[in-house]
């Protein structure tokens, strides 16, 4: 058993040996699935301008960290009221729903009776439970045409989501646990894109669903009180799934609050810090490998951006804004991040457009879409091409709204 007291999301990265329990929090992070468009599942602008609390406080600029794991599933959102676990174990004993199950039993032990395991092998309060549902929670709005419509049973909020990495003899199941978290009412935002109506992709999906805090169905008990309780919760409901020693259990209580190891005949338990990985090189060259702009953005298949129906995405699109002239088209065709094929244009005359889509593609092709930060940029040299500054000015900042990465 292992708990993390680093906040860095690239060092709470599980290593995949024998049977582990590992349980960490992170500072404010989106976290998307290895074959998710991070275009599609967040708001990148935002994440970059985002401020996101602090225990309750309002912080200074704190922008959101953006990380890919290694593992299938969903988006989702940490932050300092948000447990992880991970367990990994022997491949022939793993079911998708036993450890989640195993979180359950120790949430009921604290009195959130009314949580359990959903269809979707998800975490769930209410819905079919005569409890009552916390009133501190947040839904998705289903008339946003930026955000897909909600499918979890009415009622039912989810506090907890899963992923899962399976090799030949071990299995990975990691997931997160709405405890108290201080942003419960902007998780919406930083997981809805706002290039969702026009972006269309290969590759997972999140399922979006209304959610809740943990800490709204228990009454007095919130804050570090409740993710202390909940921890040693789980530890004691993984030492009773995998019969652990009894000396390891208590040992892992005694080192929750300090860094270090010990170990006994086969068990060994500890605390690590954002330091412990200092030296060790596999895991060192793990957190290069996350951190790397590369892995975080590149690593979805090809996807285009369309402000009109095309072909392949006949949905309707909604309109453009009101500075832009009428006749304006935008489309980008990409592979693994990359433009391979553009086609802007603002004006109705046919010769014109193909002149203004030839010089815009121009500057773009084989462009990562990702080192664009800023669409004013990318666009300055071709203003020539639409006879008006004022309106490749506004092209490119309706253009940053939706895939541009730099605050504005």
């Amino acid at each position: 058993m292992s708990i993390s007291q680093s906040r860095t999301s690239f060092t709470n990265i599980p290593r995949l040996i024998r049977k582990i329990l590992f349980l960490y929090v992170n500072s404010p992070t989106v976290v998307i699935g290895r074959n998710q468009n991070p275009w599609l599942e967040t708001n990148l602008h935002l994440l970059n301008r985002a401020k996101a609390p602090k225990n309750g406080v309002e912080p200074s600029y704190t922008p959101v960290t953006l990380l890919r794991r290694r593992s299938g599933g969903g988006a989702v959102f940490h932050d300092e009221g948000n447990l992880n676990f991970s367990v990994i174990c022997p491949k022939p004993i793993f079911h998708r729903d036993k450890h989640a199950e195993m979180v359950v039993r120790a949430l009921h032990k604290l009195g959130a009776i009314n949580t359990r395991v959903n269809t979707r092998h998800d975490i769930v309060m209410g819905g079919h439970s005569s409890a009552p549902v916390p009133q501190r929670v947040v839904h998705f709005d289903t008339d946003d045409v930026e955000s897909p419509p909600v499918r979890a049973t009415p009622q039912a909020l989810k506090i907890s989501g899963s992923a899962y990495k399976l090799s030949s003899f071990r299995a990975l199941h990691h997931g997160t646990c709405l405890v108290d978290s201080p942003n419960l009412e902007s998780i919406g935002a930083f997981l809805r894109s706002p290039a969702r109506p026009y972006l269309h992709a290969k590759g997972v999906e999140s399922v979006r669903s209304p959610i809740g805090n943990i800490s709204s169905t228990l009454g007095g008990l919130s804050g570090s009180h409740l993710m202390q309780a909940l921890v040693t919760n789980i530890m004691e409901e993984f030492a009773l799934l995998y019969k652990v020693d009894p000396d390891a259990l208590f040992s892992a209580q005694k080192l929750r609050d300090r860094p270090g190891f010990q170990s006994g005949k086969n068990w060994l338990v500890g605390a690590v810090t954002a330091n412990t990985s200092v030296g060790v090189n596999e895991i060192e060259e793990d957190i290069r490998d996350f951190k790397s702009l590369d892995w975080t953005y590149n690593q979805c298949p090809r996807f285009t951006f369309s402000t009109y129906p095309t072909e392949e995405d006949p949905r309707l699109r909604p309109g453009l804004p009101s500075n832009l002239h009428p006749s304006t088209r935008i489309f980008l065709r990409l592979k693994f991040g990359r433009i391979i094929e553009s086609c802007i244009s603002m004006s109705d005359d046919p010769e014109t457009a193909d002149f203004q889509s030839r010089r815009v593609h121009e500057v773009l092709q084989g462009r990562q879409l990702h080192e664009i930060l800023d669409w004013r940029q990318a666009l300055n040299g071709v203003a020539d091409a639409f006879g008006s500054s004022q309106d490749v000015l506004n092209l490119s900042e309706w253009l940053n709204t939706k895939i541009g990465r730099r605050p504005s």
